[in-house]
């Protein structure tokens, strides 16, 4: 069999493998050949075509990131490693500096096989201890799952395009997100609610006042750098509405705008770099405090026997929404309030000038969005999500304990 005629049957072995088809096995059948030169010919077809299917992945928007997260929902685990080799095999034709650093960033925290190497199916399962048979299908799932992915937004320069030399860093940013991401951390993991209070209290503190802090140095410049961009947060199903709607209250309260696209369960947020982190870093904890108290809640049965637990479950989420974007624009308020009046008159410039440009590259990336609403259609949830609202832990009042 030649390489142009593998090649053409691989796109329609992928799709079957992919849906599950009950012609999959004869698809793996004609492509497990034995003999060690057709393997080789296979593989070398196998590689070829996934790379072709990344590269139009990044062209439809897609970061390795995105990938990754997408694909742990719909593809078996087992597929992962090979999708991890597949892209370092990608990036092979890539000169380093023709990368933009916060994909590389993205490479380096996925555990992308670095340096980048070649893909080799029979290696790669040898090194993986996996049959021939179940490496064929994991390719061909991978092949099937690319092949699906709808267009994104492109938040990121291709790999392989010119990258912006500098970028701009605020000064002690690494240092202070790493402090914040230790308290956030432990206020997780402490069964201690007054200590976990205490902890992310001081994490939003600094979140707000490192903010204001970096827009005071912009101020001296001669030009505000434009650092706007745009990340992406994957939030687990269900209730992906309401728990959209908690990412976009932290955003909000930290000057970003975003934009869920439900079906992915994917909320895109757009803002000022320093403004994206933050808002990334509490609505993750923020997220995982508002399931942990949804699953405490229990499960609801209604007057008549019937489960009410989702409607329960959504209106709770909802609730739980509107009340930290409450509190934390009274937190944000609060902290501008703080600011010396001479430090002010410098400091708006500043804001507008960033809301002026996040609001710009929103406008670039989503030229079409519409506002939608969700209906409330449990009380009882709607109640006990403001309650647990109120005590999530954001009070910056309370003192962190030594």
């Amino acid at each position: 069999m030649s390489d142009d005629k593998i090649l053409r049957l691989l796109p329609i072995a992928a799709t079957v493998v992919a849906q599950h088809d009950d012609r999959a096995d004869a698809e793996l059948a004609r492509l497990g050949a034995y003999d060690e030169r057709d393997q080789a010919q296979v593989d070398r077809c196998l590689q070829a075509f996934l790379t072709g299917l990344l590269r139009t992945t990044w062209e439809r928007g897609w970061a390795p990131a995105d990938v990754v997260q997408h694909s742990r929902r719909d593809l078996d685990p087992g597929v992962e490693p090979l999708l991890l080799a597949a892209i370092s095999a990608e990036h092979q034709g890539y000169r380093a500096d023709t990368v933009d650093p916060r994909w590389l960033d993205q490479l380096t925290d996925l555990g992308v096989p670095q340096p980048f190497t070649e893909l080799t199916l029979t290696t790669w399962a040898a090194s993986a201890r996996v049959g021939r048979y179940l490496t064929l299908h994991h390719a061909l799932s991978l092949g099937g799952f690319l092949q699906s992915l709808p267009i994104l937004a492109r938040l990121y320069p291709l790999p392989g395009t010119p990258v912006r030399s500098e970028h701009h860093v605020v000064p002690g940013s690494a240092k202070m997100l790493a402090r914040i991401r230790r308290l956030l951390a432990k206020a997780e993991a402490t069964e201690f609610p007054d200590e976990a209070e205490a902890l992310s209290g001081k994490a939003q503190e600094l979140m707000a006042k490192f903010s204001l802090d970096s827009a005071l140095v912009e101020a001296a410049e001669v030009e505000i750098p434009d650092d706007s961009a745009g990340r992406r947060i994957w939030v687990e199903t269900p209730y992906v509405s309401a728990k959209a709607q908690l990412v976009g209250a932290v955003a909000s309260a930290n000057r970003c705008r975003t934009v869920v696209i439900e079906d992915l369960a994917v909320v895109t947020i757009i803002g000022a770099d320093l403004d994206l982190q933050h808002t990334e870093i509490l609505s993750t904890s923020l997220l995982v405090q508002a399931n942990r108290a949804m699953l405490a809640a229990g499960k609801h049965i209604g007057h008549r026997g019937e489960s009410r637990t989702r409607s329960f479950r959504q209106s709770f989420l909802m609730a739980y929404a509107q009340r930290i974007g409450e509190r934390l624009e009274a937190a944000t308020a609060a902290t501008e309030a703080a600011v010396p009046e001479a430090d002010a008159d410098r400091l708006l410039p500043v804001l507008a000038k960033r809301e002026e440009q996040v609001d710009a590259l929103f406008t670039k990336l989503f030229p079409n969005t519409t506002t939608r609403r969700t209906r409330i259609t449990n009380g009882a949830g709607w109640h006990a999500g403001l309650t647990a609202a109120d005590q999530a832990q954001l009070d910056a009042r309370r003192q962190v304990r030594r």
